[in-house]
């Protein structure tokens, strides 16, 4: 499907509410049901990345049931999981593969883990191996998908440094050190996102955290209600797109304001962006709050290697904005973004050149060269299938005077199913085959 995609000539304001941090969610299954019980999942997003992990945990015997305010997931606890499950879809999701991956090792349990055609060739080396030190025996051609995860006895827990910035490799090794012997600690080389942390410690589980070095144990946890904030990453996109229209004012309700995922936010509020934040409920130590922005005139800056991790998801949404802010926007330590839906430093450059926007990149580097302006030509918009290209560049359609054109809208299924229906509040859209 394709969507086009035209500015609306009027004043906007509009307060939001957007569906929960897929992050949280996917840990909220993952986590929450290792311990045994009920307990409910408000604000749970159904976009196929979850829904992916959903059908993992429901084939290991985990009950899990649609209310129309929650799900409500009766889990039989780790020690009593299904022992071999046969073959687990994760669809698009690495953050299924590489999580799941963690629990599977870390029970022993026999499976094969399978993926889309864009999964399928995501590295999992980067999980294989620690996962291997610990006891696990993982086969896998290519260090890619499927993933043939073959019976143990349990796994032993190591000490493991971090070779790339990655929360969901890190997250595999604490979930399989939470199920192992002695202790897991892993050292990150820069902090990246902390969710399964501060899920484990939520559930009472025995972790511990001194900087960029997290200590894990097996320990009891008990299973609780979870409330999930809603998704910055998704959000970010309307926040951008507020930023770049002529008069816009948007608030965004009951939002996930986790000091490493609000890094974007502080990112723009450099960059001069009319935004204003505020914690006002933390919800199994995630921090929640409010996000007021405003139309803005927005400035070149430079983003160190250290605070990607932090803003992988976003980098795509902050290349378009830098490309109408006034002068340079470097952004350093990008090579990750090679290994995402799509190689998204490519995808970007491709489709910045089409729309005549000024870019230069490398592996590791890219560096906007921006103008405070409008576009005013009808433009046609790759996707590479990925859904952030998608709506990295649906906000940026604020800026065309003319139609933009965007392909493979339903590959924003993945993680913002009814984006449409929040653009629809700067845009004119129509959809066609």
């Amino acid at each position: 499907m394709k969507v086009k995609l035209q500015a609306k000539k009027q004043k906007i304001n509009t307060e939001l509410k957007f569906k929960g941090d897929k992050s949280i969610a996917h840990r909220a299954l993952i986590i929450g049901a290792l311990a045994k019980g009920n307990y409910k999942i408000y604000n749970f997003p159904q976009n196929e990345d979850c829904c992916s992990t959903l059908n993992c945990m429901r084939k290991l015997g985990v009950d899990i049931q649609y209310d129309s305010q929650y799900i409500s997931v009766t889990s039989p606890g780790f020690e009593n999981f299904s022992s071999s499950v046969g073959v687990l879809d994760a669809g698009n999701s690495g953050t299924t593969v590489r999580l799941m991956s963690g629990l599977l090792t870390g029970r022993g349990i026999e499976a094969q883990i399978v993926g889309d055609a864009s999964l399928s060739k995501r590295p999992m080396g980067r999980v294989i191996l620690p996962l291997s030190k610990m006891g696990a025996r993982i086969l896998s051609e290519n260090s890619v998908l499927p993933l043939n995860i073959k019976k143990t006895d349990g796994l032993i827990g190591i000490n493991y440094e971090m070779p790339v910035d990655s929360a969901q490799v890190k997250s595999s090794v604490l979930i399989a050190g939470f199920l192992a012997e002695n202790h897991t600690t892993v050292l990150e080389r820069n902090f990246t996102r902390d969710h399964t942390e501060k899920m484990f410690k939520a559930l009472g589980a025995d972790i511990q955290v001194s900087d960029k070095s997290i200590t894990i144990k097996k320990s009891k946890i008990e299973a609780r209600d979870m409330y999930i904030p809603g998704d910055i990453s998704s959000a970010a996109f309307l926040i951008a797109a507020s930023l770049l229209s002529e008069d816009a004012t948007i608030r965004i309700n009951n939002i996930l304001l986790n000091q490493r995922r609000r890094a974007y936010l502080d990112i723009l509020i450099h960059m001069g962006a009319n935004i204003e934040y505020r914690v006002t409920e933390v919800y199994n130590g995630e921090e929640t709050g409010y996000i007021k922005a405003a139309s803005s005139s927005l400035k070149g800056v430079n983003i160190s290697k250290e605070v990607i991790p932090n803003i992988i998801d976003e980098i795509p949404m902050l290349a378009v904005l830098a490309a109408f802010s006034n002068g340079k926007t470097v952004f350093e330590g990008i090579a990750e973004l090679k290994y995402k839906e799509s190689n998204r430093i490519e995808a970007v450059a491709e489709n910045f050149k089409a729309a005549g926007l000024n870019i230069q990149y490398s592996d590791e580097h890219m560096e906007v060269i921006g103008d405070n302006r409008f576009i005013n030509k009808e433009l046609i918009v790759k996707t590479f299938g990925d859904h952030r290209i998608a709506l990295a560049f649906a906000a940026m359609s604020v800026r065309n005077k003319d139609v933009t054109i965007i392909d493979n809208w339903e590959c924003t299924n993945i993680s913002f199913p009814d984006s449409l229906k929040y653009f629809s509040e700067f845009l004119n859209i129509t959809t066609c085959q």
